[in-house]
């Protein structure tokens, strides 16, 4: 009896090491985002991979998006501000990414990023820290503004270090853009971030929510509004108060 419950329970064990062998990278992405994010199976939702070389060894990290805009329709439903909500876009933590190690395939817990729903986020990569590997800045939409967040790899944890306004007043007469340089660090060997004023493309909608989907193009002017420099100590930019 005993050697027969050892049998069983040894296949068992095998067929679970099995399972997790042969899962595939996009069946543990979704088992990982339902878990962290507790959404049950009823709930619609989407996701999107980006890829790029984040924490300096061989292989290709991603960033994971999660979008919810299902549940956050849903929810404005149920607490009878559909109208409301709807009018900005359906604005709450309903975005989120999942930093994802492309060599263990660990997978970061998940780091809201307050926005409209109607606009899904988009990552983008920048050598900043070195040459050898990337930060990664996430953008995302406020009704007709649209911010980006800037990220840097610390012991394997996604750590913001930078956000900023790209554009305000998408559509209408009165707009503010501005336009993102890179030069070589002041304070630091981490590169400086420069900002200068840019001239926002005059778009007109026929249908408002298109400024959530709607990638403007920004035109950059040789007015330099501000450096920001990297401080190593406090690991996030700062900029002088004279500027």
């Amino acid at each position: 009896m005993f050697s027969c419950d050892s049998d069983k329970s040894s296949e068992t064990a095998k067929k679970n090491i099995d399972a997790v062998v042969f899962e595939t990278i996009e069946q543990r992405i979704t088992r990982h985002i339902e878990a962290n994010l507790k959404i049950p199976a009823t709930e619609k939702y989407t996701y999107q991979i980006f890829k790029g070389e984040i924490n300096g060894d061989d292989s290709l990290d991603f960033i994971i998006t999660v979008n919810r805009l299902d549940f956050a329709i849903n929810e404005a439903i149920e607490r009878k501000r559909m109208a409301k909500s709807a009018s900005s876009g359906f604005m709450g933590t309903f975005n989120f990414i999942f930093y994802m190690n492309g060599d263990t395939k660990n997978i970061s817990t998940a780091i809201p990023i307050p926005s409209s729903a109607k606009g899904k986020l988009k990552v983008s990569f920048e050598h900043l820290r070195s040459e050898s590997f990337n930060d990664f800045m996430v953008d995302f939409k406020l009704d007709n503004a649209s911010f980006r967040r800037f990220f840097t790899l610390y012991d394997e944890q996604p750590r913001e270090i930078f956000e900023i306004m790209l554009y305000d007043g998408l559509g209408d007469i009165e707009n503010h853009a501005i336009s993102i340089e890179y030069s070589q660090g002041s304070y630091s060997l981490v590169k400086d971030i420069l900002i200068y004023t840019g001239e926002l493309e005059k778009v007109k909608f026929d249908d408002p929510e298109k400024v959530y989907s709607y990638n403007p193009e920004i035109k950059k002017t040789d007015l330099l509004e501000r450096r920001w420099f990297f401080n190593s100590n406090q690991r996030k930019y700062y900029t002088k108060k004279d500027q």
